[in-house]
């Protein structure tokens, strides 16, 4: 007599299974074989916060219907306010959920809730406040990526991105990245997240570098690719590109040529920052920062 229980038991097993891998799939989209298809998490999941991915962002935040989460690089981090507000709140919406379950992948130790100017509740990441953009009028629209407005720089923020600092935008689709810590505000990176720097002692737009000695070289390779990608929010006007060694090419931000620091031993470290002259390049513009800020470390 064939054993229907042993057979009914399996099935509820395999089900089991099956339904615990789908929804592992789901939350983490990275495990699929193709970077080339836009995944959102959101449908269906009564999560009010959760991960979607695009080729050109890599995976970011969103709402529980799949509208794009952003932060602003006006904001501080942690610091229980948004500078967002008035005309600034009407074109980016804060965002507030006053639940938080999370889909796998996301902890709730990483939310939390701030009161407004206004009274009202917004939600943040890591101590970024979060917001809407009005442009996206549909699931899965990124129109304020790198959209420069109030006084700062809107980015669809990634799950990667800690109050301490993170990348922001990069990846292999992009020649140039853009990162953040709180020490140096934000500033480029290479496309793996490595910093890129200028020399402060370099006269911009001279076609010039005095990083020019073998033993400089050495310790600050250039930075240089033949076909320039750039990330929304970086112009292809700020950079150029100087040939100082009539070897050499490298590529320049806003006349400055651009090196990485060989004692940089993992994406988002910045241990060359105010050694020799050398700091991370800075956005909108390179700069070194004031005296009693300077690292030596």
């Amino acid at each position: 007599m064939p054993n229907y229980k042993g057979v009914a038991v399996a099935f509820v097993v395999l089900t089991i299974i099956f339904a615990a891998g789908t929804g592992y799939l789901l939350a983490f989209p990275q495990t699929r074989t193709t970077t080339t298809t836009e995944v959102s998490t959101a449908a269906s999941t009564g999560y009010p916060v959760n991960i979607a991915y695009k080729p050109s962002l890599g995976y970011y935040l969103t709402n529980g219907t799949g509208f794009t989460l952003y932060m602003f690089s006006a904001d501080t981090p942690g610091n229980g306010s948004s500078v967002c507000n008035g005309s600034c709140a009407g074109f980016w919406h804060p965002f507030y959920a006053a639940t938080t379950k999370l889909p796998p992948g996301l902890n709730a130790s990483s939310f939390a809730t701030i009161t407004r100017s206004d009274g009202s509740k917004q939600t943040t990441y890591n101590g970024w406040p979060l917001y809407y953009f009005v442009s996206d009028t549909s699931a899965g629209s990124v129109a304020g990526e790198g959209f420069y407005q109030f006084g700062g720089s809107w980015y669809a923020i990634p799950p990667t991105l800690q109050q301490t600092g993170g990348q922001i935008i990069g990846g292999p689709a992009y020649s140039v990245g853009i990162a953040y810590k709180p020490s140096i505000g934000l500033y480029l990176t290479n496309s793996t997240g490595f910093t890129l720097y200028f020399r402060s002692t370099d006269t911009p737009n001279s076609g010039k570098t005095t990083c020019d000695v073998p033993l400089c070289e050495a310790n600050w390779p250039p930075f240089y690719v033949a076909n320039l990608s750039l990330p929304p929010g970086l112009a292809a006007s700020s950079f150029s590109t100087i040939n100082p060694y009539n070897s050499t090419r490298i590529v320049t931000f806003h006349g400055y040529a651009l090196f990485t620091w060989a004692h940089d031993a993992a994406p988002g470290d910045t241990t060359g920052e105010g050694i020799g002259g050398f700091y991370a390049a800075t956005i909108p513009t390179p700069a070194a920062p004031s005296a009693a800020t300077t690292s030596t470390t």
